[in-house]
C-alpha cells in the first residue's frame, strides 16, 4: 500500500473510456492530451457509463467504509449515458496491480483505465491495438506499435540482463512472448477464451525436432535443443500475430499448458 512520508494513503487519478472499434491507434499519453483539449480522439467513442459506474461505486461504497477517499466524475456531468469519459481519484494502491475484477470486462470488453499519474492503461484492461511490455526495462510498455517498430523492439532484447523478455498484447488478452538465450530466443503463444481459459504454446524448429536420436525433453543441448529459434524466426512470429494471423504452420507448436498449473 503506498503511503506518504507522513503514513498518508497516496490518492491517485484514473480515467476510464471506450476504445473505438476502429483500426486507429489510440497511444495512452496523446488520447490523455486530446481530452484535456475537450477532443475526443477518434481511437474513443461516447458510451453508456451507466454499468460501469455502477461498478465503480460498489468499490467506492467499500472502500469508504474502510476510510479511502473515492470520488467518480462522469463527463459530461448530465449524460452518463453519453459519456466521453469517467474520472476516478481513489488510493493510488488500487490500480497499481491488476484488481482481479474481472466483472469489468463484462461490462463492455472495449472500456479502459488509464493512470494520469504513470501514464499507462492499467493492468487487467485493454490496450487500444496492442502493447509490448519491455522486461529488461522495468517492464516498460509501448503502446500500438507497429510492425516496423518489431525489429527494434526484439534486438532490444539483451540475454545478459536481468529479465530479457518481450511481450506482444493484443486487446482481446492474448500475447506472444520470446525469452533471450544466447543468440536464440524462446517463442511462446497463448490463445485465449472468453471463459478464461488459455492454450499456451511453445514454438519447436521442425528440422531441429526431427533429427533428434531419441524423445524430445527439456535439457537438450543449446546447438540441437528445437525450442531455440532464430531472430528471424522469433520476428516472424511476432508478426504474424500482430497481423491477427494463425500460430505459422512453419513450426512445431508444443502445447504446454500442463507445465504453466
Amino acid at each position: 500500500m503506498a503511503e506518504t512520508q507522513d503514513g498518508e494513503i497516496m490518492i491517485g487519478s484514473f480515467y476510464f473510456w471506450k476504445w473505438a472499434d476502429n483500426d486507429l491507434s489510440g497511444k495512452p499519453a496523446d488520447v490523455y492530451a486530446s481530452l484535456m483539449r475537450g477532443q475526443l480522439h477518434p481511437a474513443l467513442q461516447p458510451f453508456d457509463a451507466r454499468p460501469l459506474l455502477r461498478a465503480l461505486q460498489k468499490l467506492a461504497t467499500k472502500g469508504r467504509k474502510h476510510g479511502e477517499e473515492w470520488d467518480l466524475v462522469t463527463h459530461p456531468a448530465l449524460s452518463p449515458h453519453d459519456a466521453r469519459f469517467v474520472f476516478v481519484t481513489c488510493p493510488a494502491y488500487y490500480w497499481s496491480k491488476a484488481p482481479g475484477h474481472k466483472f469489468f470486462r463484462r461490462i463492455d470488453p472495449l472500456v479502459s483505465g488509464y493512470d494520469e499519474q504513470r501514464g499507462i492503461i492499467l493492468p487487467g484492461f485493454p490496450p487500444k491495438l496492442n502493447c509490448f511490455i519491455h522486461g529488461q526495462f522495468y517492464y516498460e510498455r509501448s503502446y500500438d506499435i507497429s510492425e516496423e517498430d518489431l525489429p527494434v523492439m526484439l534486438r532490444q532484447i539483451r540475454p545478459k540482463e536481468k529479465h530479457a523478455f518481450g511481450i506482444l498484447k493484443n486487446r482481446c488478452g492474448q500475447y506472444v512472448q520470446c525469452f533471450a538465450k544466447g543468440r536464440r530466443f524462446v517463442v511462446e503463444w497463448r490463445e485465449t477464451q472468453d471463459d478464461n481459459k488459455f492454450d499456451h504454446w511453445k514454438a519447436q524448429d521442425r528440422d531441429r525436432l526431427s533429427k533428434l536420436d531419441g524423445p524430445y525433453h527439456p535439457n537438450i543441448a543449446p546447438g540441437r535443443d528445437p525450442d531455440l529459434l532464430r531472430y528471424s524466426d522469433a520476428l516472424r512470429i511476432f508478426r504474424e500475430f500482430m497481423r491477427g494471423k494463425p500460430r505459422p504452420a512453419h513450426y512445431h507448436w508444443l502445447n504446454i499448458n500442463d507445465l504453466l498449473k
